[in-house]
């Protein structure tokens, strides 16, 4: 039997979710809302209330017979709760795990000056984002190197689809668009980022590390000027970075000092992806198309 287990049925899980409830997969996950816990079973997936304060109930009656554990949760301001609560029970099972995937962030790279990162490329972050995440990632390899966890780590570009992204931005309208020269960021699109998951999930290959990026880096700005002119809206004003930085606030700054392109050529090659939505312009004609309502009303149903 093919089990796995949901460290946060979040937005990304619930696309992976629908790939793998038609390949007839046991899935069980964990929400930290009771509001959630129907949609959970209307997805098929078991729910388990945990707010990432103390382990979860029973966690060791949870993990049997589980084959595949996915971690999505970001770490929080106390660090990683899924590591903080669950270490041990993470080396009790490990010897019975075919594949655990730790979904990290491309911002582990920091700033590379435009060059294109590879999977080994050396870290060197330097967003408090991007070094908390290069901190869990390591502590997951002590669980690999010392109980055997069959791990895999993913770096993942901001994740866009259905209800999230620069559609959203064009329709809510915003009163600027930034601009700072030679700035690039990266992108995936949800059901491109599930599709690599399930893949990973059916060819272990522990200890690997996969950036998970579309085939194009851009300036944070082009999406969405894009998505205005699919729309029809007017677009706001462009600003240069430097004429509005000193009234950003810090988080929206830290998007700007991390200039970095990554590499998507081991998905490519060793899990054999061909991308939905190569870049933006493919991902967000498709979502402009769709009509969607702009809440998440159907949950990725």
């Amino acid at each position: 039997m093919k089990r796995v287990f949901f460290f946060g049925y979040g937005y990304s899980t619930r696309f992976l979710a629908q790939l793998l409830r038609d390949d007839d997969w046991s899935m069980a996950g964990t929400t930290n809302s009771q509001d959630n816990v129907k949609k959970m079973w209307d997805h098929g997936v078991e729910p388990h209330v945990w707010t990432g304060e103390g382990p979860l109930e029973a966690p060791f009656r949870v993990m049997n017979h589980v084959t595949h554990i996915l971690h999505s949760l970001r770490p929080g301001a106390k660090g990683d709760a899924v590591l903080q609560n669950h270490f041990q029970v993470l080396s009790k099972v490990a010897p019975q795990l075919k594949w655990y995937g730790y979904l990290s962030s491309v911002s582990v790279y920091g700033d590379t000056k435009g060059a294109i990162a590879t999977e080994d490329y050396e870290p060197n972050p330097i967003s408090p984002k991007g070094k908390v995440y290069l901190r869990v990632e390591n502590r997951h390899r002590q669980l690999q190197k010392k109980f055997g966890l069959p791990l895999h780590i993913f770096r993942v570009a901001p994740v866009y689809g259905p209800w999230r992204g620069a559609i959203q931005r064009a329709v809510k309208g915003e009163p600027q668009i930034i601009h700072k020269e030679g700035h690039k960021t990266t992108q995936i699109h949800v059901r491109d980022l599930a599709q690599i998951l399930k893949a990973s999930m059916e060819n272990p290959n522990p200890g690997a590390v996969y950036n998970c990026v579309d085939d194009l880096a851009t300036g944070p700005e082009v999406p969405v000027e894009y998505a205005y002119e699919l729309l029809g809206n007017p677009k706001p004003p462009v600003r240069k970075y430097e004429s509005v930085e000193a009234e950003l606030p810090q988080q929206t700054k830290t998007i700007y000092t991390e200039n970095l392109s990554a590499s998507n050529e081991r998905v490519k090659s060793e899990l054999g992806i061909e991308l939905l939505f190569p870049t933006y312009k493919e991902g967000y004609t498709s979502l402009a198309n769709a009509r969607l309502p702009m809440t998440e009303k159907t949950q990725a149903d």
